[in-house]
């Protein structure tokens, strides 16, 4: 076993299963196959196994048969669709219908394209096991289940080529050419339509070549219609036109230069533009704050000024006159100081006064910067094409 690259080995519970099944007479019902990637490199199997490395995909069988009855050899065999892929294959592996791994191994490495790529296509893995004996596995070759591949297509051609071919010698031999019907056999007239509802013609093998390519075709168009449904938006990294690409589908460009955001979880907003890519930064995008002045003003000099001329007038604010000249040896003039006079009335005259250097405090608050509105800018981006399927 050393010297081989690509190995299929029982695991230990598939040795379990199959030692129990030879006891009991109940065969290991194989159901599923599993494919992976082997975490980038071709892994090694081994009977301790109980899964896949890395499994990238699981399905049902598509057959599972005995392929050389005397060496106790079958087959299973899976069927991976054009929508399945974008990897590489390196690991196979058999599960029953517990899910449980009964048999691993290694594959040479084969990339499974994905449709969405540009290249789709049905993949076939085929894994062969050696058993004690092929009676302790149930094989699975149901008709109603079965998808057919193109080489067991044509070896059902070729076989059903042969016996035609056999059975016509001998019938040549006879005088018994009765009609076709679907409970006894006979002559029948071929047709190479695919679209007939006929129960008395029989298909041409261009005819089920032609209904074969005409079901897969339709099944990777109704995959890639699941996968790109009108209003799928689709980004590329280069010059590419879906239009071109897809020409039954049309996509309209989402514009040039713009940043995409989200829209509402409800879809009110879906397709709606706004922003713009430059601002014009005013007063009203300054912070809103105010700046507190306080200080004095500098000392001036006013010097000496004189009033204006006021005519004839008395000034108020001296002590109060109490009497008039006494009579008696002096000339008295008594005044109160607890009251205020007036002086004597003097003719027209103006007055001198010495102001000298003065200042005066100051304190306030300068007008409010701005109004603090938020500013818009266009943040860091890569620019990739961007188109959605509009029909």
């Amino acid at each position: 076993m050393s010297g081989r690259k690509y190995i299929v080995l029982t695991t230990d519970y598939g040795n379990e299963r199959l030692a129990a099944a030879a006891v009991s007479g109940t065969p290991v019902n194989i159901s599923s196959m599993a494919v992976g990637d082997g975490g980038g490199t071709l892994p090694v199997p081994s009977p301790s196994q109980t899964g896949l490395i890395n499994e990238k995909y699981r399905g049902q069988l598509n057959k599972l048969f005995i392929a050389d009855d005397a060496a106790n050899v079958i087959e299973a065999e899976m069927i991976m669709p054009p929508q399945i892929g974008g990897y590489w294959l390196r690991e196979v592996a058999l599960f029953d219908d517990e899910g449980k791994c009964v048999a691993a191994g290694n594959m040479p490495e084969t990339y499974k394209p994905l449709l969405a790529e540009g290249s789709g296509r049905y993949q076939v893995i085929r894994m062969q096991m050696q058993v004690s004996s092929t009676a302790d596995v149930e094989t699975l070759i149901d008709p109603s289940v079965v998808l057919a591949t193109t080489e067991s297509v044509k070896a059902a051609e070729d076989a059903a080529k042969d016996y035609a071919d056999e059975q016509l010698g001998e019938h040549e031999q006879s005088r018994n050419h009765p009609d076709a019907t679907l409970e006894a056999k006979g002559f029948t007239q071929l047709s190479s339509a695919t679209d007939s509802d006929s129960e008395k013609l029989a298909a041409t093998p261009a005819a089920i070549k032609a209904a074969i390519k005409e079901a897969v075709e339709e099944a990777v168009s109704q995959a890639w219609e699941l996968d790109n449904p009108v209003g799928t938006s689709r980004l590329f990294n280069q010059n590419l036109n879906p239009n071109e690409r897809w020409p039954w589908s049309t996509w309209e460009y989402a514009g040039e230069h713009l940043t995409i955001r989200t829209a509402k979880a409800d879809g009110s907003d879906v397709g709606t533009q706004g922003g713009s890519d430059t601002v014009t930064i005013g007063r009203n995008n300054l912070p809103a704050e105010e700046i507190n002045v306080s200080g004095t003003a500098q000392d001036t000099d006013l010097g000496t000024k004189r009033t204006k001329l006021g005519g004839k007038h008395v000034h108020h604010g001296v002590p109060k006159r109490n009497s008039d000249y006494e009579l008696g040896g002096n000339n008295r003039v008594f005044f109160d100081p607890y009251q205020e006079g007036d002086t004597d009335e003097a003719g027209e005259h103006d007055h001198e006064m010495e102001l000298g250097p003065h200042g005066h405090p100051v304190s306030g608050k300068t007008d409010a910067l701005g109004q603090g509105q938020a500013v818009s800018i266009v943040e860091r981006h890569k620019l990739q094409m961007l188109w959605h399927r509009v029909a």
